[in-house]
């Protein structure tokens, strides 16, 4: 096995190919910019090249607040008399600020209310693992609609050494009531005191529907039938019907729908594995069931022992070892082979080479072996991370090969010794640097 240094370097070379879309980034901290006097940390000018970019973060030395939306670089300041104003220029700076780019949003209806900032925090952390989106990782999110009470703040200089400075005041604050517009916020459970604060996983900001005021979201209290939820979009939403019976002893012609994100509560998390699955299992199913309609009574499945895989096939077949349509064999050719049942048809999923990048393979075997560090853990999941992103943006038909098996035997493979390998080092030490 290769020197582990020389695996992680060929794996920023892989990966630096394949990027990663809707990845936020930041230029500074929320907890720290006090400490050096909100000093500014990046200038807004150098986004210029990002048309699609979203961000937020306060203006030059606590000035204002600072909007990306859509590429347009929103300030909003509040006068001496506490009257906000607006202006739309790229020549500024800011202490702390947070970014990214989104490509393409999906528009999500909802429906109900929300009380407070908690609840708006938690919709989010509903919402995105069901249109599959790793909420472990940070994102932008946007709300558009009419909101029925916000109160928002603008940041002001804490220094009479700086123009706006007030005795007394830190910032204005904004009562809003009936008012149209557009939420921008970043979710991540990663960052807080960097991308949110330290009590929270969203940073939002507000702009009203006539882009005359911006300002970060304190308060809400709203319902939702008016609201609009935008998601950052993936190119494979690998969403599934399914026909199955109607109760413990029932007929077929139960029909429902299950996605990505039902596969994530299932397995426990969003992975690489977990996606090429689901992905593959998703050409295959639609070519024995044309209309679209998976008939999970009608299926059996062979599948590699990994975790990952094993768990979509029994998920998304409805076959289990018990009753005889589901067994684990490592010697077949492809990660899985699925047969319809009434019919005999048969297909085999193949992975084709060199789609999976080396370093995960040999670094997973370490991992197996628990000789990872907690850092290189760390390494190890943001490669496949990585991995997981450039799946699920793209064509499955250079990721499998689905061959038809004329001659396949059912020839169940009774083992139950596999290593589950996806919880061993699920008490090593975290990263200490």
């Amino acid at each position: 096995m290769r020197n582990l240094s020389l695996i992680l370097s060929v794996a920023l070379i892989s990966f630096a190919a394949l990027g990663q879309e809707n990845k936020v980034k930041s230029a500074g901290a929320m907890s720290e910019m006090g400490k050096t006097g909100f000093a500014p940390t990046i200038s807004m000018d150098t986004l210029q090249q990002y048309p699609r970019i979203f961000g937020m973060g306060p203006l030059g030395k606590m000035q204002g607040e600072i909007t990306f939306a859509d590429g347009v670089p929103y300030s909003g300041y509040a006068d001496l008399e506490g009257q906000p104003y607006i202006q739309k220029n790229w020549v500024i700076e800011s202490p702390f600020f947070v970014y990214g780019e989104v490509e393409e949003w999906m528009q999500i209806p909802l429906e109900g209310k929300l009380e407070n900032m908690s609840q708006l925090e938690k919709l989010i952390e509903k919402m995105a693992p069901k249109n599959g989106i790793d909420i472990s990782q940070p994102f932008f999110f946007k709300l558009e609609g009419n909101f029925e009470e916000m109160v928002t703040h603008i940041v002001t200089p804490r220094s009479p050494d700086i123009e706006g400075f007030k005795q007394g005041r830190n910032q204005e604050n904004f009562n809003h009531e009936n008012e149209s517009g557009e939420l921008i916020g970043v979710y991540s459970q990663i960052g807080k005191g960097i991308y949110t604060a330290q009590s929270s996983h969203i940073h939002v900001h507000f702009i009203n529907g006539q882009q005359s005021f911006t300002g970060h979201l304190d308060k809400i209290q709203t319902g939702l039938e008016a609201v609009t939820l935008y998601l950052p979009k993936t190119k494979t939403m690998l969403n599934f019907k399914t026909n199955d019976t109607d109760f413990s002893k029932g007929r077929l012609g139960f029909l429902q729908e299950i996605d990505l994100g039902d596969l994530v509560k299932f397995h426990g998390h969003l992975c690489d594995g977990l996606v090429l699955g689901a992905m593959g299992l998703n050409e295959v199913l639609g070519a024995l069931f044309p209309d679209g309609v998976i008939d999970r009574t009608d299926l059996r499945i062979v599948s590699k022992s990994s975790p990952c895989l094993t768990d979509v096939a029994i998920y998304l077949t409805g076959a289990r070892y018990q009753f005889g349509t589901f067994y684990v064999d490592d010697a077949i050719d492809g990660i899985y082979v699925v047969q319809k049942i009434s019919n005999g048809s048969t297909y085999q999923v193949n992975l084709n080479k060199g789609v999976k990048p080396i370093v995960i393979v040999e670094m997973g075997e370490m991992a197996v072996n628990q000789k990872l560090t907690g850092c290189e853990l760390d390494k190890l999941k943001s490669i496949e991370d990585d991995f997981t992103d450039f799946l699920l943006k793209a064509d499955a038909k250079v990721i499998f090969q689905i061959t038809t098996l004329e001659d396949f035997k059912w020839n169940p493979v009774l083992k139950g010794d596999f290593t589950k390998t996806d919880i061993l080092n699920k008490n090593a030490d975290s990263c200490t640097l």
